[in-house]
């Protein structure tokens, strides 16, 4: 095609240059070439006759743009017959949102069944413009501005297994997360459960069950069973009831302010909890991490952080982190929820109170937003308000006080203050603090019937402060600082302080990372790190409580959807190496890991996370979980190719072609592209991209044409053996204009014109017959197929 192309371009550049040629413009509008010129360039009075009516496409197929009524426009491969005219034939009619015709002609004419309907053919730009009668669209192709509707049946899944041995014990742990669900017809179904395995005990808890539908007309959703609470002040406080509350069609990651930092030995994996529920985990390199981008992460609940070395210690702390409310979308929000509060993990049913909570967002003036909010039952009541401001350039500052009444306890308070700046450009820092009185419990620590807040006081949260500052500069690199304190009632309080120097010199980048606390664990980490070949390479020294290790990783990439790292750690008491593999798939994520140690001791550990679903008959995988609203890409047969789109990132096609976009933000506008470097060259797409505009609940099919392209260049020779000249005309066997001869005897063949009769005329010579054999079989690794032919 691409050779056809380049074939047509110049023919229709050619007769472009009309101020070259003589020439006539008669009283219908056409063109008369002076025939005697054409044929002292070569070229044949059939191709000017061709020409010199209207504008028109060379027969056959081409990739143009289709602009409808100005404001619509596709790309597509159209069809254009022996006179060179669009052919309106299903495709065409499929892809254009058009109504199909009953006869289903492969080239009606649409001018005469849509009066008023104009073509204009601009084939030099590859640009077709259409004028159409509003009764010439589908109204169901073309329905509302949002796709709804659609089934599905999924599960979203995420395992971890680990297995430390040494000379003494042996440590077993399986955990899973499981979400299966139902979608149908815009009606969102789940249920969320978690199960551990550990040192032969194995529980299964059932975490939440609900249903939810958007409610177009209230800019809301509605849910039902058992959920948590959405909204900035209650987030993820466990009700089994109703709620309805404001859909502002946000994604599920969230952005904290001062960020969950620590100092890792070896490649460890970090666990963090809220509710007693792991709602993250990753596996870190050794040295120092940072983790502020967290999925469903609660404001200001009491969090639990584990780091697990690969000999299976661990290190425990807790931190009370706030989000970012400053990167939330700020408009007017409700909630409104009834219910009763729902213990995760008592396996006994024990009734709470009916409990009432309500929430409301607004801007009362510019830059300004606040939150009140409020919690009601018969033993606890609790009120907020919270205030932002965002007036100022680079900074805002949110305050926040809450007041909760408690039975058998009285009365408490809680005060929180959050800022972040940016000073001068090259300085950043931010803040957070929260108070709160002997007498304040929040919700979940007053409304678990398991909860004695009497033995809850022995070491309860008096004020939690975190600061970050950090500093960059171009040469002399990045400098960064936090500052945790906790203090409790009737514990000893607890400060930890992170410091941290980067800085590059060329490729090389040095690190240098001290961690000091309150309780005498002291750590200091220097690194370096250099690129090799397609990794990197790195060292380090760590230092921990007196106790000084040396090692060494290489990470590196394998293809795409590969990385692995090896690595060798050591001190004065073992030594330990170390490797690690994540690969993503179609069907999952994979990521596993084993070390060895000198004393005999080792560790393995392997997860799988991803999503299985059966969507509107089609049966479709990913490595990432699926959200309430999703699609399906369908690209026949097309193992391998890379989807993309705003919200899912990247998926892979299966076996079948099939990839599943497992997240697609509803009432937003969007597209999925298809990355066709790794297509066969001799596959065509009817499109590389198609729009995503769904309304929540919604599970879209996105169906792909591909179609095989054989192309044949023939090298045509003359009986004498010479070349046939540029410009002579190629016809079929009844006569009809196809093309010209191009370059050394050259004409491109496609598809079902491929074995059919040719027939040459050239000036000053006979009309000849082409004689050439069809190839066996078709590359799909190169654009086309050469022949020789010969005209006789």
């Amino acid at each position: 095609m691409v050779a056809r192309c380049i074939n047509f371009q110049c023919i229709a550049f050619f007769f472009s240059l009309f101020p070259m040629l003589a020439f006539s413009v008669t009283e219908a509008g056409d063109v008369a070439f002076d025939i005697e010129v054409l044929e002292n360039l070569g070229y044949s009075a059939e191709l000017a006759k061709f020409f010199s009516g209207q504008d028109r496409f060379l027969p056959g197929q081409h990739d143009v743009t289709v602009i409808i009524n100005v404001s619509k426009t596709y790309r597509i491969a159209a069809t254009f017959d022996s006179e060179g005219k669009l052919c309106m034939d299903k495709a065409l009619l499929m892809a254009l949102k058009l109504r199909n015709t009953e006869s289903g002609g492969s080239c009606e004419n649409m001018e005469a069944r849509w009066p008023g309907m104009a073509v204009k053919l601009f084939p030099g730009q590859f640009r077709v413009e259409m004028t159409l009668p509003q009764e010439a669209f589908d109204p169901e192709m073309e329905g509302s501005e949002y796709q709804q509707g659609g089934r599905a049946l999924l599960l979203n899944y995420n395992i971890f297994g680990q297995r430390v041995e040494s000379n003494n014990s042996n440590f077993n742990l399986v955990q899973g997360q499981f979400e299966p669900g139902i979608n149908f017809k815009n009606w969102v179904l789940r249920n969320r459960g978690s199960y551990s395995y550990n040192q032969g005990m194995s529980q299964y808890y059932n975490q939440e069950t609900y249903v939810l539908r958007a409610v177009e007309s209230l800019k809301s959703v509605v849910q039902l069973g058992e959920f948590g609470l959405v909204g900035n002040t209650f987030s993820g406080l466990p009700v089994t009831g109703v709620q309805l509350y404001s859909d502002n069609a946000q994604l599920n990651d969230t952005q904290l302010i001062v960020p969950i930092e620590g100092i890792a030995n070896t490649n460890a994996t970090i666990e963090i909890r809220q509710r007693g529920r792991v709602i993250y985990r990753t596996v870190v390199a050794p040295g120092p991490f940072s983790l502020s981008n967290i999925s469903n992460f609660s404001s200001g609940v009491n969090t639990d952080v584990s780091i697990i070395e690969e000999d299976g210690t661990q290190q425990n702390f807790t931190v009370t982190s706030a989000l970012d409310t400053n990167a939330e979308q700020q408009s007017s929000t409700y909630q409104l929820a009834v219910g009763r509060y729902r213990d995760v993990f008592i396996g006994e049913e024990r009734q709470s109170p009916v409990l009432l909570s309500g929430e409301m967002s607004f801007n009362p003036a510019v830059a300004f937003y606040m939150t009140s909010a409020g919690l009601l039952s018969s033993g606890y009541q609790n009120i907020r308000v919270q205030n932002l401001y965002s007036g100022w350039d680079q900074a805002w500052l949110s305050t926040a006080a809450s007041y909760a009444n408690t039975k058998d306890t009285g009365q408490g308070y809680q005060f929180s203050v959050q800022n972040q700046m940016a000073i001068n450009g090259n300085l950043g820092a931010s803040w957070s603090s929260v108070y709160s009185s002997a007498n304040y419990w929040s919700p979940d620590d007053a409304l678990s019937s398991s909860n004695n807040l009497n033995n809850l006081m022995f070491g309860k949260l008096k004020n939690a402060t975190s600061v970050a500052v950090s500093w960059a500069h171009p040469r002399w690199g990045v400098f960064s600082y936090v500052v945790s304190n906790s203090m409790y009632y009737q514990v000893t309080d607890r400060t930890s302080h992170v410091f941290s120097i980067s800085e590059q010199f060329g490729r090389v980048t040095t690190t240098l990372s001290f961690q000091s606390s309150s309780q005498g664990q002291n750590s200091l980490y220097v690194g370096i790190n250099m690129p090799l070949g397609n990794g990197s390479l790195s060292g380090r020294v760590l230092r921990n409580n007196g106790n000084v290790a040396l090692g060494s990783t290489y990470q590196g990439r394998w293809g795409d959807n590969k990385d692995y790292s090896v690595g060798i750690t050591g001190d004065d008491r073992q030594r330990r190496i170390n490797g690690s593999m994540n690969i993503r798939t179609a069907y999952s994520q994979l990521t596993s890991g084993v070390s060895q140690a000198t004393d005999k001791s080792r560790s393995v550990y392997l997860s799988s996370r991803g999503s299985v679903a059966y969507a509107n008959n089609t049966f479709a995988t990913s490595s990432s979980s699926v959200g309430d609203t999703f699609a399906v890409v369908n690209i026949p047969n097309q193992p391998g190719l890379r989807v993309s789109s705003p919200s899912s990132g990247i998926a892979i096609t299966d076996y079948a072609g099939t990839a599943l976009l497992p997240l697609v933000r509803p009432y937003t506008a969007s597209k999925a592209h298809i990355n066709t470097q790794t297509l066969p060259l001799n596959i065509r797409l009817n499109s590389t991209s198609t729009d995503l505009m769904m309304t929540r609940g919604t599970v879209a099919t996105h169906n792909f044409e591909t179609t095989e392209t054989r192309q044949l260049l023939l090298t045509i020779r003359g009986s004498d053996g010479e070349m046939l000249p540029i410009g002579a005309n190629v016809l079929d066997e009844k006569g009809n204009f196809l093309g010209t001869i191009i370059g050394d005897g050259n004409f491109m063949l496609e598809n079902k014109a491929i074995g059919m009769t040719l027939r040459v005329k050239a000036n000053n010579r006979d009309e000849c017959r082409v004689n050439y054999r069809e190839p066996e079989k078709f590359d799909p690794d190169v654009l086309y197929e050469v022949a020789d032919a010969v005209c006789q």
